[in-house]
């Protein structure tokens, strides 16, 4: 899977601890990576769900009939109206398996655009160097898409606390600009996005941040799957609760990893009242898992220019 958020001085787009109690929508069946609802046709399922209502399978029928485009619109207003929440578990996840996966992708580039400029908070765990971090980064991340700027800070309850990141890429969309925590933050220098510096914290580069981000890298592998003769479809989908909040787990086995998919196994989660991502987990080969990231605290923001200088005196560059 392609590299996750960036380093020492880099943001790092990964990791939440998304590891919650998984109320299933249908039986788990157990992976490598750990359990997950299948829903994919080659999965044994020990102790499968009721099936839905009649009618609720004749809507996901006619569902699945209609253009990308249909399905789009359907998709966005079931979610700001509540209706998809309300559904039982069955029931969405016969939904969404009956959508093309396309529509995830418009979708997701859709509430995307219609969020240009944010903040949030980001937990984000890596394996790095094939060493499992032992204490996830913490980060207030504030974010204009267009054009990309970002500003990062790294909280006191995490990693790495006290660093502080700037991009823009207006200005060198190459190098960011920041100083590490503690007694070494005294100096902020520029360094390469993708340099040995932010490596050494993150396998992503800062570029990495939002969530434009994750709709791009499922369209990705989307391309990646039907150019490998499969479906792009999630391999499984399920519904659970996860401190407290009713998420969507989308879930995709690939043949392969970075460079041709994002990873071997990933799993997207997704809010189902807001329909923002809400977490990412990924898994290599071997079935060890290489990252995981929360998305907490989301909420709408208008930036000013002082957002993304270094002058700015709520910073410390």
């Amino acid at each position: 899977m392609r590299a996750l958020l960036p380093g020492a001085l880099a943001l790092c787009l990964v990791a939440g601890t998304v590891g919650a109690s998984h109320a299933v929508a249908q039986s788990a069946s157990p992976t490598s990576a750990g359990s997950a609802v299948s829903t994919g046709p080659a999965s044994a399922v020990a102790n499968p769900a009721p099936a839905p209502s009649t009618a609720g399978e004749s809507d996901a029928a006619r569902l699945a009939a209609l253009p990308v485009a249909a399905q789009t619109q359907w998709l966005s207003r079931a979610i700001k109206s509540g209706e998809l929440a309300k559904m039982s578990d069955d029931q969405i996840v016969a939904h969404m398996q009956a959508l093309h996966p396309d529509t995830l992708v418009r979708f997701l580039k859709a509430e995307s655009a219609a969020l240009p400029e944010y903040q949030y908070e980001l937990t984000r765990h890596e394996r790095i160097n094939d060493q499992w971090q032992t204490t996830p980064d913490r980060m207030l991340v504030k974010i204009r898409e267009h054009p990309l700027q970002i500003y990062a800070k790294w909280l006191p309850d995490g990693a790495h606390a006290g660093q502080e990141i700037i991009y823009d890429e207006t200005q060198k969309p190459k190098e960011m600009y920041g100083h590490l925590g503690g007694i070494l933050g005294f100096t902020s220098v520029w360094s390469s996005i993708d340099g040995t510096l932010a490596r050494s914290q993150s396998n992503h580069t800062v570029r990495d941040l939002g969530f434009a981000f994750i709709a791009e890298q499922i369209a990705h592998d989307a391309r990646s799957f039907r150019a490998a003769g499969l479906s792009a479809k999630p391999s499984r989908t399920s519904v659970s609760e996860v401190g407290g909040v009713r998420m969507l787990a989308l879930e995709w086995d690939a043949p392969a990893g970075p460079p041709q998919h994002y990873a071997n196994k990933s799993r997207v989660w997704l809010d189902l009242k807001t329909g923002r991502p809400r977490g990412i987990e990924a898994w290599d080969a071997s079935g060890q898992k290489i990252e995981e990231m929360r998305f907490e605290k989301v909420r709408k923001a208008q930036w000013t220019d002082a957002t993304f200088d270094p002058k700015n005196p709520e910073y410390r560059f």
